[in-house]
């Protein structure tokens, strides 16, 4: 679908349906792959991070993608910015992003996820992508790609610091009993 995808076509477990849904004879592609700058030890709550989603054929021409993200229970977590509204944009209510008709020309594209709030737990990325054969818009000669991507949530130590002030005049106990 040269116009984006309808939409619930990651594979994730909430979506269930993936582009193999329409595109049924579609053979394997070559790969899809999902890089972030989150870090090894995991995503901030909150925080702004940088997604590209891209296909290993650049060759094929066109390419068309779904992404979203899910908690450990499927919901739906996070949220998404456009950061190139001509290639990308949003689809499943705001959920995903997907193509637009000149994203499909791309095979590579960039956007933002910003985090969900503290206690999300582990979150998983999902993105599936489609090749297009030709003659385009007959479902023939399609390659299928898929990926995903799990982070755990960053713990954060909020006790970072303990300053304790002196006063010579007074006699005080200090007692820490837990700094988390």
């Amino acid at each position: 679908n040269s116009t984006g995808s309808p939409g619930g076509k990651t594979g994730s477990p909430s979506d269930i349906s993936n582009c193999m849904g329409c595109h049924s004879d579609a053979g394997a592609g070559d790969g899809a792959d999902i890089s972030t700058n989150i870090p090894n030890d995991g995503y901030t709550p909150g925080s702004t991070y940088s997604i590209t989603v891209s296909s290993a054929v650049t060759s094929f021409t066109p390419h068309g993608f779904e992404f979203t993200c899910e908690d450990n229970t499927n919901n739906k977590v996070g949220s998404f910015s456009i950061t190139n509204s001509t290639l990308t944009q949003f689809v499943n209510n705001g959920n995903a992003i997907t193509h637009t008709p000149s994203g499909s020309s791309s095979s590579s594209w960039s956007f933002d996820w910003i985090a969900p709030p503290s206690g999300t737990g582990n979150i998983t990325f999902y993105t599936a992508i489609i090749q297009g054969g030709y003659p385009m818009g007959q479902n023939t000669g399609d390659l299928f790609s898929s990926s995903s991507l799990t982070f755990n949530e960053a713990i954060i130590n909020t006790a970072n610091n303990l300053e304790i002030e002196e006063d010579f005049f007074f006699n005080s106990k200090l007692k820490i009993v837990n700094l988390l």
